[in-house]
């Protein structure tokens, strides 16, 4: 169903929600689209919430995007609103606009309704229905997508095949999903074209704010490794560490198709992981079966036996991880050939 969302109108405008300020990787992915519209000559912009009076709404980091922005959304039933599904209340704002929801994650959109699928698991309606009736989430109902009627008029892109899967378990309909990812900076692209082994250390990067728990016990399981955070670093220094490790973990729940895996892997990094969220399935996270553990203490003795073959073995350990390093060089690619489709 290519054009759908444009038509024959050459009076369409685009908006694009995102948080104000704030950088990461959906919020730089919800640039990359406004971005890449303009260049191909749509009317496309940001629309700012958590808009703070006096600043700058634009985060230093997406400058280079040079994307507008605007402070009111034209209600026209031939323009866009597109939204990150933690904030799908704002389209209850607008009765004609085209709405779309882009899933950049499952987990964060129920932590956001005050569930969490880390404590729950996968939730089910009837189990969803019981936590709204018994006070388990604040939100208001109307909030709740998928207790709200009016999503079957909504388009969705999935960032992640980890939100497909969802969908298709919440039956929505097929013919209105659309596969929409991001791509790396091209800092860490080329920063990886250029690792070369000899700069490796036996060193284990993990993020802090992932899965902290049962990494903390690998950490203490593996006294004798160096395991070196990645916080409070601008994006020059992460990829300079990432240029000198030899293994990156994640324990974390992958929400969504994760960066800071791809970012590793690109930079030359062996990668670990657990089985929670996209890192489940072989398509968000196509590393070989071997390095994914579930968080499960008996687990650390053969999870520490692999970082020391990584550290050991690396040159050989590491081209196992090269069709993924491929796979995230064609991701530009392949998003600007489905945001052409989706919006030609």
């Amino acid at each position: 169903m290519t054009g759908m969302l444009i038509g024959d109108s050459a009076e369409v405008k685009v908006f694009v929600a995102a948080p104000a300020g704030q950088a990461s990787g959906g919020p730089e992915l919800l640039q990359q689209l406004v971005s890449a519209l303009r260049k191909r000559g749509v009317d496309a912009y940001m629309y700012y919430y958590r808009r703070v009076e006096g600043a700058d709404p634009v985060h230093a980091e997406f400058a280079q995007y040079e994307n507008p922005y605007v402070d009111v959304v034209d209600d026209q039933r031939q323009n866009v609103l597109i939204v990150p599904e933690t904030k799908t209340d704002i389209l209850h704002d607008y009765s004609n606009i085209k709405k779309v929801v882009w899933w950049l994650s499952i987990d964060f959109y129920y932590d956001a309704m005050g569930f969490s699928i880390s404590k729950h698991g996968p939730l089910s309606i009837p189990v969803l229905r019981k936590m709204i009736l018994f006070g388990k989430s604040s939100r208001k109902k109307k909030n709740f997508f998928f207790r709200d009627k009016r999503y079957h008029d909504y388009y969705h892109f999935v960032q992640s095949e980890y939100a497909a899967e969802h969908l298709r378990a919440k039956n929505v309909d097929k013919d209105r999903v659309f596969y929409l990812s991001d791509y790396l900076n091209a800092d860490f692209v080329t920063s990886g074209l250029t690792a070369v082994a000899e700069d490796k250390k036996d060193i284990v990067i993990y993020n802090p704010k992932k899965g902290f728990e049962f990494t903390s016990q690998l950490i203490a399981y593996c006294a004798d490794i160096e395991f070196i955070p990645l916080e409070n670093m601008s994006r020059v220094q992460v990829v300079e560490l990432l240029r000198k490790a030899k293994v990156y973990i994640d324990f974390g729940e992958h929400p969504g198709k994760d960066r800071i895996p791809r970012e590793a892997c690109i930079s030359g990094a062996c990668i670990i992981s657990g089985l929670n969220g996209s890192a489940g399935n072989a398509v968000d996270l196509p590393i070989p079966a071997g390095f994914k553990f579930a968080r499960d203490p008996s687990n650390l003795p053969v999870i520490s036996e692999e970082i020391r073959r990584c550290f050991a073995m690396y040159e050989e350990v590491t081209a196992l991880f090269d069709d993924y390093r491929e796979k995230i060089r064609a991701e530009e690619a392949r998003f600007y050939r489905d945001v052409e489709a989706i919006f030609s």
